[in-house]
């Protein structure tokens, strides 16, 4: 079902200066807050240190899963990475080529900071709504192969749940913050494939599979990571810091 944000913001909702499609991080200015400031700056910055906490906990959990997996398997594991690692064009050609968004995955604050602030609910939702289903699809695949951890299933499952959990925050955050008009049809997000060889009788397939599949989500994970403390920081702080690489150790 598409989501959208079309709804009348409540009195107490902080409001994003959409003023053009060409507005800019670095020209972001203050944000004018409602009469009930305390009470909207308490609410948005619970959710924000919420689906921070969520985005850090699914990356952490991603290491476990992938960690268990591979130790899991009877194929060697220093083996498999060192073979793996070795051939680089192989590395770079397949390993990198993770969902198809048609918006580019800003890989620093600087390139995150030149997004428009109408494009930004659009990158941030298009990445959750790809790992809700994605994440779908690797749990039904798992559970159709015998012989799958059963570690690994519940690590899986607990990254699926809590990857819904932050979905819902933020759609929280961005109804608050945004008049945008948000729907499946203009967020653009699409389900990684190649899951398929999870089921693969060549244990080196299933091996570069789940290596594949942690690494995209890893990459996804901490750029949530990075944008959710920029909004929050452009949102709540609403200083000259926002424009700065120590927003990654704001907290």
């Amino acid at each position: 079902m598409p989501l959208t944000y079309s709804q009348p913001c409540s009195s107490g909702a902080l409001q994003l200066l959409l003023v053009s499609n060409l507005l800019l991080w670095e020209n972001v200015a203050s944000v004018p807050l409602s009469s009930n400031e305390t009470d909207d700056q308490l609410y948005l910055k619970t959710l924000f240190d919420h689906a921070i906490m969520l985005s850090q906990n699914i990356s952490k959990l991603n290491i476990e899963m992938r960690r268990m997996y591979l130790a899991s398997s009877s194929e060697s594991y220093n083996q498999f990475m060192l073979e793996f690692f070795e051939d680089q064009e192989f590395m770079i050609k397949h390993l990198t080529c993770c969902h198809n968004y048609s918006m580019k995955t800003p890989e620093s604050m600087d390139e995150a900071q030149m997004i428009s602030l109408q494009d930004f609910p659009k990158l941030i939702l298009s990445r959750v709504r790809a790992w809700n289903d994605t994440l779908k699809n690797f749990l039904t695949i798992l559970g159709n192969r015998p012989g799958t951890h059963n570690d690994v299933v519940s690590l899986a499952k607990d990254i699926e749940r809590k990857n819904a959990e932050l979905s819902e925050d933020i759609k929280k955050i961005l109804s608050s913050v945004s008049s945008v008009s948000i729907t499946r049809e203009n967020v653009d997000y699409t389900v990684l494939t190649g899951l398929e060889d999870l089921q693969s009788s060549d244990e080196e397939f299933r091996l570069f599979t789940l290596c594949k599949l942690s690494y995209c989500l890893r990459v996804d994970m901490n750029m949530l990571d990075l944008c959710l403390k920029l909004l929050r920081c452009v949102l709540l702080v609403k200083s000259d810091i926002c424009l700065s690489q120590r927003i990654r150790n704001d907290s």
